[in-house]
């Protein structure tokens, strides 16, 4: 008698940053001036009951807003040298379970992931990994071009967005601007699975974001029974 399949999917994270932006700096033996600026005036504390102030006289050039080319950002001023750059990326689960397998219904499972940054070029999120395995036998991945669940046909594969067919998933969210589902990753009831793609993208700083990756697993009536298991890696990189 053929034995029962038993799925698990096991996920790590890895966070890794790009290149932060460089500036100009002065400095000695002990010190350091990030950036300097020859202003007509302006304090360092100007505050009332509700507000404090810090204010900068007399700039050459200020921009109110960030300038962006193809591959670069700027935050122009000397006060836009402030804030600290940042990515911060977390995930709500380290491993989710499909449980047991039906050639009739397709198996799902979900968990989130959340990301800020201040990055000018806003950031990207990749995956790799392979696909479900057991020793030499595999569940074949969808690819990276998306298909609609097909039970009753091996398929492995992922979406970051609101599904009907199966019921799984979100949207993105938060609140403007936020990050976006990427390439074959943001079509609704559509799976795709290619080691290395990107998965979600924004293009600009955004607000934090919550990301919903949802996982699709189909089995056929020859498909070798067992558990099997992967492990994926999402990085996720700042593009200041």
């Amino acid at each position: 008698m053929k034995k029962v399949p038993i799925y698990f999917l096991t996920i790590f994270l890895i966070l890794f940053l790009s290149v932060i932006a460089a500036n100009a700096r002065t400095e000695s033996t002990n010190y350091i001036i990030w950036a300097d600026v020859f202003g007509a005036g302006g304090t360092e504390g100007s505050s009332s009951t509700n507000y404090g102030l810090q204010d900068t006289l007399g700039e050459s050039a200020v921009l109110s807003a960030t300038t962006t080319s193809s591959n670069y950002g700027i935050k122009a001023g000397f006060r836009e040298l402030y804030p600290d750059q940042y990515l911060s990326f977390s995930a709500s689960a380290a491993a989710v379970n499909f449980g047991t397998l039906s050639v009739t219904t397709a198996k799902t499972a979900s968990h989130t992931m959340t990301i800020e940054t201040n990055a000018a070029k806003g950031f990207i999120i990749t995956v790799s990994g392979a696909t479900l395995t057991r020793g030499v036998n595999t569940i074949t991945a969808i690819g990276a071009s998306s298909a609609v669940s097909n039970p009753g046909t091996e398929q492995f594969g992922i979406n970051l967005v609101a599904n009907v067919s199966p019921s799984v998933g979100a949207n993105p969210s938060g609140t403007a601007p936020i990050g976006s589902a990427a390439g074959s990753y943001g079509t609704a009831n559509q799976f795709a699975f290619n080691s290395g793609d990107t998965v979600a993208s924004a293009s600009n700083d955004i607000s934090q974001t919550v990301l919903t990756v949802s996982y699709l697993a189909n089995i056929a009536s020859g498909t070798e029974g067992g558990t099997y298991t992967t492990t994926l890696t999402y990085t996720a990189t700042a593009n200041f």
